[in-house]
């Protein structure tokens, strides 16, 4: 993983996180075994074997967050950026919800 704004990876070991997003891009399509287990590790199916197509020839780096890049994602495959920062709800106790 690398940064393109120059500065170094923050994460304890960048290698680690690497293997487990390409571990999750080879997961995105393959079905799991709800009564058994849901880990990355046991997808059904082959890595590679999906149950949606993913276009596989045309690949690019995706963009996670501040200028940090995953090197030959399929294009097929996007990340959304999310909501930054906190949300604050407010919570009411019960009288004051149900007056």
């Amino acid at each position: 993983m690398e940064n393109r704004k120059g500065g170094n990876f923050s994460v304890p070991s960048s290698e680690a996180l690497t293997t487990t997003l390409r571990n999750a891009i080879q997961a995105l399509g393959r079905g799991f075994d709800v009564t058994s287990d849901v880990r990355l590790l046991y997808c059904k199916g082959a890595p590679g074997s999906r149950l949606v197509h993913i276009e596989e020839g045309q690949n690019r780096d995706l963009e996670l967050s501040d200028g940090f890049f995953l090197p030959n994602v399929p294009v097929d495959i996007e990340c959304s950026p999310g909501e930054e920062g906190i949300q604050r709800i407010p919570v009411c106790t019960f009288h004051e919800d149900v007056v």
